[in-house]
């Protein structure tokens, strides 16, 4: 009784307390998208390359769905007003098909086209960003063939988006007028010197200033570093989604009204 009489007069500094502490652990728990939020300074070596947009992504809504690797999250995960859908493929050069799957060795034998006839069955608009895993001198051509292929039967046109590590690559898809983006290496600026940021900055350009991609794409710690050492090029996104955290809520909220956050992939 005394425990509940001391609470009773105390409620609102309890109160204060239950959020105060919720807020605490809230920050804690997702530090990365608290400085995005609340951004330290970041150093920029480069104004950025030359660029000049010559392909065209439609994106109703910057908010896309990540990993949409099987026809039953694509049920559950989209609908007609979705914007975007990311799937990891692999380009097989013995069958001539994409096989989508994340991890290298664990094919679950679905191929891109038949996700793609249930995406048409669906009668689903949304764009879809493809994350090329192994893009390379062997499989770039017929991979480009096939890809056209599957754009002109499933009516596509300015809604595949290809990601690939490998710029130079890419330009093959651009002329093709597919949009393309560029994985950046992973790094947190947020843990690097500038010594290091400098370093990964001149990188980053050398390897995009002969090509012709339309995008830069790493996560979400990422983004202030290569809006503000890349500007002209669109910055594309994955990110935690916690519907529980205010600081999720929040980064959402600002990630939603920058211009330069041209997509973003929540799961």
């Amino acid at each position: 009784m005394y425990m509940l009489k001391l609470i009773a007069q105390n409620k609102y500094k309890l109160m204060v307390f239950i959020i105060g502490l919720y807020l605490l652990v809230d920050v804690w728990q997702h530090k990365g998208l608290t400085r995005v939020l609340l951004p330290q300074k970041i150093p920029v070596f480069t104004n950025g390359a030359k660029f000049q947009e010559t392909h065209f992504i439609i994106n109703k809504d910057k908010s896309w769905v990540k990993g949409v690797n099987t026809i039953e999250r694509m049920k559950n995960k989209l609908n007609k007003n979705s914007g975007g859908m990311e799937c990891d493929v692999y380009f097989d050069t013995l069958k001539m098909i994409f096989d989508v799957h994340h991890d290298v060795d664990k094919s679950t034998g679905l191929d891109l086209e038949s996700l793609l006839k249930e995406y048409q069955r669906l009668n689903l608009q949304a764009s879809i960003w493809l994350d090329f895993k192994n893009l390379n001198d062997f499989t770039a051509v017929p991979a480009l063939n096939k890809l056209r292929q599957l754009r002109d039967k499933y009516q596509l046109q300015n809604k595949i988006l290809v990601e690939s590590g490998q710029p130079d690559l890419l330009n093959k898809f651009n002329v093709n007028e597919f949009y393309t983006s560029y994985y950046v290496p992973v790094f947190n600026p947020y843990l690097l010197d500038d010594r290091s940021l400098k370093f990964y900055t001149d990188s980053i350009y050398k390897v995009i200033r002969n090509s012709s991609v339309n995008a830069l794409s790493g996560y979400y710690f990422q983004y202030s570093f290569l809006a503000k050492n890349f500007p002209g090029y669109d910055i594309l996104l994955w990110a935690p989604d916690d519907r529980f955290s205010l600081v999720n809520w929040l980064f959402k909220k600002k990630i939603a009204a920058d211009r330069d956050a041209y997509i973003v992939l929540y799961p």
